[in-house]
């Protein structure tokens, strides 16, 4: 018999084991190519905020590239992870509990970039928009935005019909994900058993395929202006052909206002 489910916020329960969940990932290389990126604009990067930094990963990496750098995550559970690493691994880093939508009371940065995919987590065009017109105001003139988001491509190979099901040290999860074509949505559902527990939390996350087309529109909309768009890990046009598409945007330097 299976056990009894108790639903919770999305990273609520997760946030625990998210780093085993994730071990596979090499947040090195995500910084290195975030620093790639700055590089090639010859962008003066000053202090850098690392949005929806999730445990802080990618923040720590960047910081060890000796960038001055805080994070800022929705979820209070992840912030708390983030918070105790950072404290653990004695690195002076700030982290906050925020919404993409809502960033205006954050200290003005010449840099921010919000990676592995999470402005898919942005299920509206008007979220998506509300999100940009807030990053925007937290830069100062010039600053420079890089995000990125998956295709389509990448939901329809990795997560179309997937079960996976793991043990790890004190607990058990069953990832099963799906990717609904007409309605645009990647769905992930955790059920998370602890060692010791009866019970078995659920989490469903859901996430939003964009058509690069669309982004882009939003992005011509807002206050941004579209630098660039990348393939993957390289300096390739970005494309639908590609598993995931980082963009680059720009603060106007004389702060106008679309």
């Amino acid at each position: 018999m299976s056990p009894p489910l108790t639903k919770c916020a999305p990273y609520q329960s997760l946030a625990e084991i998210y780093d085993y969940v994730m071990r596979h990932v090499d947040y090195d290389q995500w910084a290195g190519h975030v620093h790639a990126i700055l590089e090639r604009y010859d962008h003066r990067v000053g202090r850098l905020v690392d949005l929806a930094c999730g445990t802080g990963n990618v923040t720590t990496a960047l910081y060890d590239l000796g960038y001055s750098v805080s994070g800022a995550d929705l979820s209070e559970a992840m912030v708390q992870v983030a918070r105790e690493k950072a404290l653990l691994l004695e690195r002076e880093i700030d982290f906050y509990q925020r919404d993409l939508r809502q960033l205006n009371d954050l200290e003005p940065f010449d840099t921010a970039v919000c990676l592995y995919d999470s402005f898919n987590y942005l299920l509206t065009p008007q979220d998506l928009a509300q999100a940009l017109e807030q990053v925007h105001a937290i830069l100062l003139p010039g600053g420079l935005f890089v995000f990125d988001v998956c295709t389509e491509r990448n939901s329809k190979l990795y997560f179309q019909d997937v079960k996976e099901d793991e043990n790890g040290p004190g607990f058990n999860y069953v990832r099963r994900s799906r990717y609904d074509r007409e309605q645009g949505l990647q769905y992930n559902e955790f059920h998370i058993r602890f060692d010791g527990q009866d019970e078995a939390l659920e989490e469903t996350h859901c996430q939003r395929i964009y058509p690069l087309a669309e982004l882009e529109a939003t992005i011509e909309s807002s206050p941004f202006t579209l630098v660039d768009s990348f393939d993957g890990f390289t300096f390739k046009k970005g494309s639908e052909k590609a598993d995931r598409v980082h963009f680059v945007l720009r603060r106007s330097k004389g702060g106008s206002e679309h």
